[in-house]
C-alpha cells in the first residue's frame, strides 16, 4: 500500500510541475558546453557560501566534471553587503564567512566568458532533522538495509526539503526532494531508497544524511532532477527546472544545512 501511495504521489507531482512550468529543452549531442550552476548560501558555520561552476559533458561522454575557472563571483544581502566568492579549488568558489539567515533572499551574480547569470533565493525556515534509523526493505525477492530521516514538517503548506546520502564519505547519487503536498503537519518517514546496487549498505558502513530545506524553486529543479537518467547535476538533466537567468542550467538556493550519522549495524 505505501508503494502504491508513493507512486500516486510522483505521478501528481510530474503532471503539477509539467502543466505549469516551461521547462529547458536540450540538445544532449551539441558540440558548445552550457555552464552548470550548483551553489547555495548555507547557514552553517562551517561551509558558509558555496558556487560550484562547470560545463556539460555529451550524453556518451565519462561524466567527470569539467570545472569551470577564473568566474567573478557574488553574493548580494537584502541589505545591499556584497560578498565575493573567491575560486578555493578548480570550479569551486567560497566564502565561509557568509552564513545564511532565515527569511533573508539572497542574490548571485556569476560573470564568465562575456556572459552574466544571475539568480535569487529566500532562505525558509529549518525544520529540524530529528533521527537516522536503519530498517529491512524488501527489494527484487532480498531484503536490503535502507536508513530512513525522521523529521515533523511544521503546519501550513510551503515546506520543501532536498536530502542527499553518503556511503562511507562517497556521493550517493540518488536525490530525494519532496515538498509538503500530502505530508503537512505530519511526522515524515520515507525510506531512502538507493537506485544502484554498488550502494548496497554492509554492516559497518557509514551512512551521512544531508537535509536542505529548500525554497520552492529549488525543490522544482531537484525534483526535476531526481526524474532524468543522470541523478547528477554536473551532468546535463532532462528538461531541468531552472532559476538560474542567463544562459546556463543549474541552482542557486538560499538553504538551511543539517546533517546526520548512522553505522549500518
Amino acid at each position: 500500500m505505501k508503494n502504491i501511495h508513493s507512486i500516486i504521489y510522483i505521478a501528481l507531482l510530474v503532471f503539477g510541475l509539467s502543466s505549469c512550468e516551461k521547462v529547458i529543452d536540450l540538445n544532449l549531442n551539441t558540440t558548445d558546453p552550457i555552464v552548470v550552476v550548483d551553489a547555495q548560501v548555507t547557514n552553517s558555520l562551517t561551509i558558509g557560501s558555496i558556487v560550484k561552476l562547470s560545463y556539460t559533458n555529451k550524453v556518451k561522454s565519462d561524466n567527470s566534471v569539467l570545472p569551470l575557472l577564473g568566474a567573478i563571483v557574488t553574493i548580494q544581502e537584502d541589505n545591499g553587503t556584497v560578498y565575493s566568492l573567491p575560486e578555493v579549488t578548480k570550479g569551486n568558489y567560497q566564502n565561509i564567512g557568509l552564513v545564511g539567515t532565515t527569511g533573508k533572499t539572497y542574490h548571485l551574480k556569476v560573470v564568465t566568458n562575456g556572459i552574466t547569470l544571475t539568480a535569487s533565493s529566500t532562505m525558509p525556515i529549518m525544520v529540524n532533522l530529528d533521527s537516522l534509523v536503519v530498517e529491512a526493505f524488501p527489494n527484487f525477492g532480498k531484503t536490503v538495509k535502507v536508513v530512513t530521516p525522521f523529521y515533523n514538517d511544521p503546519k501550513g503548506f510551503g515546506n520543501n526539503y532536498n536530502l542527499t546520502m553518503f556511503k562511507n564519505g562517497k556521493l550517493i547519487k540518488d536525490i530525494f526532494a519532496y515538498d509538503d503536498l500530502f505530508i503537512d503537519g505530519k511526522k515524515v518517514t520515507f525510506p531512502l531508497i538507493y537506485s544502484r546496487e554498488e550502494n548496497e549498505f554492509k554492516k559497518g558502513d557509514i551512512i551521512d544524511v544531508v537535509m536542505n530545506c529548500v525554497d520552492y524553486a529549488n525543490y522544482k529543479y531537484w525534483f526535476s532532477l531526481s526524474q532524468s537518467s543522470t541523478g547528477s547535476p554536473q551532468a546535463v538533466p532532462d528538461n531541468p527546472i531552472s532559476n538560474i537567468k542567463g544562459k546556463a542550467i543549474g541552482v542557486f538556493g538560499a538553504n538551511t544545512y543539517q546533517k546526520r550519522t548512522i553505522v549500518i549495524p
